[in-house]
């Protein structure tokens, strides 16, 4: 005797059944937890490195190249993809499903050690970090402006902005796209370097040490202690021109 013939000889224990299922069920549901984005821990690590300045293909040939033929070794790895762009490179490594996501980041931070010898001097830290949809933006806000002054919104969002949205109650970060900081660019004219025999090194060295504010120490008082600031930063293009280049071997 199967279940359907149980059910024909027994027609209110079979709705019986069936309504148990469907109340349940509909219980069962209502209680269901359902999340766009859960807290997952997938097996993907972006290893974030960004050096100020430079193009494209330095990121590539100095920076991300070095990284790959390090992190291609790196066990249980599915894919491996990097991106390029002005002034910062990022290599994203896939693990299989099985691979611990906490061990995957204690590998690819040891490769990563492993490559920082062929990698630029002045590189900021890179950054190693694993994927999570819930720390993502889930909001985005375009700013405009209608006398097209893009330094003085960028400065407003930065100074102003910033402070007032991280103080809302339930936000975590602000993360601002499209942001340039100022940038101040140098360009040098070689006769002008041959007539006054400097190289383009004497440039950088007065930059780095004429452009540098150092701690003035302190000044006691009977009653008041005084914080001597000197101010060695130029902030202007004018107070750059003003900067002395001397060769300092000489």
């Amino acid at each position: 005797m199967n279940l359907s013939d149980i059910s024909i000889k027994n027609p209110v224990m079979a709705w019986m059944i069936m309504l148990f299922f469907m109340v349940f069920g509909a219980i069962s549901f209502s209680r269901l937890g359902i999340s766009q984005f859960p807290d997952v821990d997938f097996p993907t690590v972006n290893v974030t490195v960004s050096l100020p300045g430079a193009s494209p293909e330095v990121i590539e040939s100095n920076i991300v190249e070095p990284l790959e033929d390090v992190l291609t070794s790196t066990e249980g790895m599915k894919s491996l993809n990097s991106t390029s762009r002005s002034g910062q490179g990022n290599v994203s490594i896939e693990f299989d499903l099985s691979k611990n996501i906490d061990v995957a980041m204690q590998e690819i931070q040891a490769k990563v050690a492993q490559a920082q010898r062929r990698l630029p001097k002045d590189i900021d830290p890179p950054i190693v970090s694993k994927t999570n949809p819930e720390d993502q933006p889930i909001i985005w806000i375009a700013l405009s402006t209608k006398n097209q002054d893009r330094r003085a919104l960028m400065k407003y969002t930065d100074e102003f902005l910033r402070d007032q949205f991280i103080s809302v109650a339930g936000v975590g970060d602000i993360q601002l796209g499209g942001f340039a900081s100022p940038l101040l660019s140098v360009k040098v004219l070689p006769a002008q370097l041959s007539k006054y025999n400097i190289t383009v090194l004497d440039v950088i060295y007065a930059i780095q040490n004429e452009h540098f504010e150092t701690p003035g120490g302190q000044v006691d008082d009977k009653n008041l202690v005084f914080n001597i600031r000197i101010k060695g930063e130029a902030n202007s293009v004018e107070e750059f021109k003003k900067i002395i280049i001397s060769c300092p071997w000489t």
